[in-house]
């Protein structure tokens, strides 16, 4: 064998059912209070394929229609991040951390080079 040092390189994609991604903006909602007692979570959107975000309806509130807030990129890594931690999924701290569509779900991928 050659001098050449190889390094391994992991690349892993969480794909986060609807359901999963609901659980995880609601508890980032709860735990900010950025959502009103009487309120609940309506439609979730994925919006974009470069540059993320979530469109989220919230219901009950003041207005009848409702409200939209809108949940950038940073945000949704930081709250899928968190549910990671709290459903006991192992997340390597080192790992790069970015965000991608996965047909209509959502993705967290982690790579380590």
């Amino acid at each position: 064998m050659g001098s050449e040092k190889t390094m391994i390189s992991e690349w892993r994609r969480l794909v986060f059912t609807m359901d999963e991604l609901a659980t995880a903006i609601l508890q980032y909602l709860l735990t900010t209070s950025k959502i009103a007692e009487k309120e609940s979570l309506g439609r979730i959107a994925i919006v974009g394929e470069q540059d993320l975000s979530v469109t989220v309806n919230l219901k009950g509130g003041d207005k009848p229609e409702g409200r939209t807030i809108e949940l950038k990129s940073e945000i949704l890594g930081a709250l899928l991040l968190t549910h990671c931690i709290r459903s006991k999924i192992p997340v390597a701290k080192r790992a790069k951390k970015s965000i991608a569509r996965h047909d209509d779900k959502l993705a967290l991928l982690l790579t380590i080079d």
